[in-house]
């Protein structure tokens, strides 16, 4: 498994691993133990490109965690696997996030969209959208915690901006939200 180089496997040398602990100094065991594992292959962990975010309480002096005498850099939240998580449990980060994706995976269709040699209907625009668009937007969509403002956010910069893209719709024609759903 990995790409061995000379005596060295790069398998290590992805760069988005998650360790998870219960508490500080369950963080610090594993760290080491995964630092003193790799040092015995010939690895090393950068401690400038390793982070800790705390989830739960507030981060206090004691709660440092360091790798080879290197403070490692406290952050609140993180990019994992495309999905930001945050120290609070919040997906509005992840949230904005998606829907700036999925907007710009919206906008490189335009070639699709715009084509007028391509013959679409309003409804098999629509049916592409959701083929090609909205599971950009929806990825990890099952791990977020919404709040209202969330749910809103999700509705209208993503549904309502499709909709009004694909169909035409300018902001001006004073289109309502509930008429773009119908």
């Amino acid at each position: 498994m990995g790409v061995n180089i000379g005596s060295r496997n790069l398998r290590y040398a992805y760069h988005g691993t998650g360790l998870l602990a219960g508490n500080i100094t369950g963080s610090r065991r594993i760290l080491n133990r995964i630092d003193r594992v790799g040092k015995a292959a010939g690895l090393d962990l950068n401690s400038k490109k390793t982070k800790v975010m705390h989830v739960e309480g507030k981060y206090t002096r004691q709660d440092q965690v360091m790798l080879n005498q290197v403070p490692l850099e406290n952050v609140n939240d993180f990019k994992y696997l495309r999905s930001v998580k945050a120290h609070d449990g919040k997906c509005s980060k992840d949230i904005k996030m998606r829907t700036g994706t999925a907007k710009n995976s919206m906008v490189q269709l335009n070639n699709i969209w715009k084509d007028q040699s391509i013959t679409l209907t309003a409804d098999l625009n629509i049916k592409l959208s959701k083929w090609l668009v909205w599971p950009v937007m929806l990825y990890d969509f099952e791990a977020w915690t919404m709040k209202k403002e969330d749910e809103r956010r999700v509705e209208a910069a993503a549904e309502l901006w499709f909709y009004r893209r694909l169909l035409s719709v300018k902001w001006t024609d004073r289109r309502s939200n509930k008429s773009m759903l119908n």
